[in-house]
């Protein structure tokens, strides 16, 4: 409803009027306004809420019909047969109305406490239309039966001319009235169910028990307990984790210090000595050292312990490991998901108005009808309005395009 505000669109106004309405008292008045309005809700139950506005008049209402302008037909009709058969029942006072219907521009704009109302020649004729209808009857403009008679022959033969009526600015206005609706009449568009009112689930809050104050001192001392007892089962937790987690921690750091062995000092420049293998036995005319003294030129200076051929073969691969560079990262592979095709829009502009087929598929009468949302693709666009000749069109629609196609019927 929103996006049609400071708009002009072309709707059919059905405008009702409570004939005698000034003449009874307050008390008759409200009587007789609340019979009114619970006709006319049970009459427009079938109307979408956001094909229509409704406004009080005071005595009586004004119903704009933004969609079907069968609606206003069939909504009138309703209207009248209902209060007919409370006049039938009897009661005190007595309901009596008269209803006016025009096809015209109007103008949704906003009221000064800010809900949607209608302005324009639509409303204004379908009031000087109202005026001219006895009580129980319904007159319309020549507007809204040009319309209807070229929907069905059903509707032609529903009304019958009046003549042409003079309003208080000197208008003139040929009206028609509606005669009583035969049983077989029925709709050229099957009426379209309303569509459910989206519901959030009931909440179900938890329900505290009461208290019972007899048992109040045991329930204190219970929770007394608790509350000592809570703090302290904390502390043994956390104390625990820290003291398992320090452990731990020191028993790796003793397991890394003893299996890394301390490096070697680096040896002095000097010239180099070729020692003999401890297996070599010795020369005959070499003299024999002491066993203090072999052992003493077999250590090294720096008093560090002697490492073997696999220790020292094990750290050079280590270092060699560190120095080298990384190798290569295998590719990664992602697997990427088609962007699923956006739909098109399809901008219909008619006057003074047409019937929209897509593809063969009725899509409703264009105004209010705007905009239509389609697969992309080609497709077979058909203007119909009466006995004006079909406009035809093909279009093709890409992903996310929007195409407007504008024609005017001409006589």
């Amino acid at each position: 409803m929103a996006e049609h505000t400071n708009r002009t669109l072309l709707c059919s106004v059905l405008f009702l009027d409570i004939v005698g309405y000034t003449q009874y008292t307050v008390a008759e008045q409200i009587a007789l306004k609340e019979r009114f309005n619970a006709v006319l809700t049970d009459a427009i139950a079938g109307v979408a809420t956001d094909d229509r506005i409704i406004l009080d008049t005071g005595d009586g209402a004004a119903v704009s019909f933004l969609g079907d302008p069968e609606d206003t037909l069939f909504v009138g009709m309703s209207l009248r047969d209902a209060v007919a058969s409370l006049e039938a029942t009897g009661g005190s006072p007595q309901l009596k109305i008269r209803v006016g219907v025009n096809l015209g521009p109007v103008r949704l704009v906003k009221d000064i406490n800010g809900q949607p109302n209608i302005i324009g020649d639509g409303i204004n004729v379908a009031q000087r239309v109202m005026s001219f209808a006895e009580p129980g009857q319904i007159l319309v403009s020549r507007s809204y039966y040009d319309v209807m008679a070229r929907l069905s022959e059903d509707y032609a033969k529903l009304f019958h001319y009046e003549g042409a009526k003079t309003d208080k600015h000197v208008r003139e206005h040929e009206v028609y009235a509606i005669s009583s609706a035969p049983s077989n009449l029925r709709r050229t568009v099957p009426v379209q169910a309303p569509r459910p009112t989206l519901r959030l689930p009931s909440l179900r809050l938890f329900k505290f028990p009461k208290p019972n104050l007899r048992n109040l001192p045991g329930v204190v001392a219970v929770n007394s307990k608790l509350l000592v007892a809570a703090p302290l089962a904390f502390t043994l937790i956390v104390g625990t984790g820290v003291i398992a987690r320090s452990h731990r921690d020191s028993d790796g750091e003793a397991k890394s210090v003893a299996s890394v062995a301390p490096p070697a000092p680096a040896p002095k420049a000097g010239p180099a000595k070729v020692e003999a293998p401890e297996s070599a036995p010795p020369q005959a005319n070499e003299p024999k050292a002491p066993r203090g003294a072999r052992d003493a030129a077999a250590a090294p200076k720096g008093g560090a312990p002697v490492q073997t051929a696999r220790a020292n073969e094990s750290d050079a691969a280590l270092k060699a490991k560190e120095v080298a560079p990384p190798g290569p990262k295998e590719p990664e592979f992602v697997a990427t998901v088609p962007a699923p095709s956006r739909e098109a829009t399809l901008n219909i502009v008619a006057l003074p108005w047409a019937e929209v087929f897509v593809d063969g598929a009725r899509q409703g009468v264009s105004p209010p009808l705007r905009s239509i949302p389609l697969r992309p693709g080609r497709h077979r666009v058909e203007l119909r309005n009466g006995s004006f000749p079909a406009h035809v069109q093909t279009v093709e629609l890409k992903p996310g395009a929007e195409i407007s196609i504008t024609h005017r019927f001409r006589r």
